[in-house]
């Protein structure tokens, strides 16, 4: 009678993974291990843990987090199991100080304590909550994917006055002025991409304008009351479709009247000519403020 084949677990952890001794005590050998290795079935991912299955992102977080029960996942990782970010090429955690190793070429580790109000699961793994994973990710990310990320998720995603104050905690840490200016200059408002960008190209030049602020009973792009200058951003809409066309201009006389300067581009120009028409605006709107005090 032939015997049944060894067990190797598959239904114990949902992402395939599992340590050496798991394989052991399901009956596989350690001469069984190796084969299949060697042939592929099994992917070796670190020290003592296995795949058993084609390994994912999520199979790789899992092995990182079992090979150093202290782990924790964070930065760009941690903001992508909260769909902040898209799946990371390499997995990043974070883990004590004294923590000695070597990781592999698919592992960051950062040497560094996380608090543990500031630690949650996600996926059913130790994973920095939204507000770390989004600070830590924007002090390694390219500025524009940073800017992109913190304009997209900072109204859904995180809370942003939890968000303020971790970073005045994390005074002295590397990346902090990033955090700060990007806190400064986030754009979660923005009802379009241009309006995005010229947003944070007005912070930048520490001219902030209050967005999609209410002026008599229209909402504007950009307002400065101080000034009482509007600046508009205008995308095809405003061209192709006859009744926008009339409304806009209906809206703009009124604002005219009222005794508002409005400043208008196109969002084509938002992209094309940014630092022009945003150095225009804000020597516009700093010279009025000027003459009207």
């Amino acid at each position: 009678m032939s015997s049944a084949p060894p067990r190797d677990g598959l239904g114990m952890n949902p992402f395939g993974v599992r340590t050496r001794d798991e394989l052991l005590a399901s009956g596989v050998s350690s001469s069984t291990i190796h084969d299949r290795c060697r042939s592929g079935r099994y992917t070796r991912l670190l020290p003592g843990i296995y795949c058993i299955v084609e390994p994912t992102p999520h199979a790789h977080c899992s092995a990182a987090v079992l090979w150093q029960p202290d782990a924790v996942l964070s930065h760009r990782t941690a903001a992508w199991l909260w769909n902040m970010l898209p799946a990371p090429t390499m997995i990043e955690a974070s883990v004590p100080a004294g923590t000695s190793v070597r990781p592999p070429s698919w592992l960051k580790l950062y040497r560094r304590e996380i608090s543990a109000e500031n630690v949650t699961s996600a996926w059913g793994l130790p994973t920095a909550d939204p507000e770390r994973a989004m600070l830590d990710s924007v002090a390694v990310l390219p500025r524009h994917e940073a800017d992109a990320m913190v304009d997209d998720h900072i109204r859904t995603k995180v809370n942003a006055r939890k968000l303020h104050l971790m970073c005045e905690l994390d005074a002295g840490r590397v990346g902090v002025r990033e955090q700060r200016r990007q806190l400064y200059a986030a754009a979660g408002w923005a009802a379009s991409e241009p309006e995005r960008i010229f947003g944070r190209a007005l912070a930048a030049r520490r001219c902030k304008l209050e967005p999609n602020h209410p002026v008599g009973t229209y909402f504007c792009d950009f307002v400065d009351e101080r000034s009482r200058t509007i600046v508009e951003i205008d995308g095809r809409e405003f061209h192709s479709e006859p009744e926008v066309f009339r409304k806009d201009r209906r809206r703009q006389n009124w604002l005219l009247l009222d005794g508002w300067l409005i400043l208008r581009y196109a969002a084509y120009d938002v992209y094309q000519h940014l630092d022009e028409i945003a150095d225009e605006a804000v020597r516009v709107v700093r010279k009025r403020r000027r003459t009207r005090r």
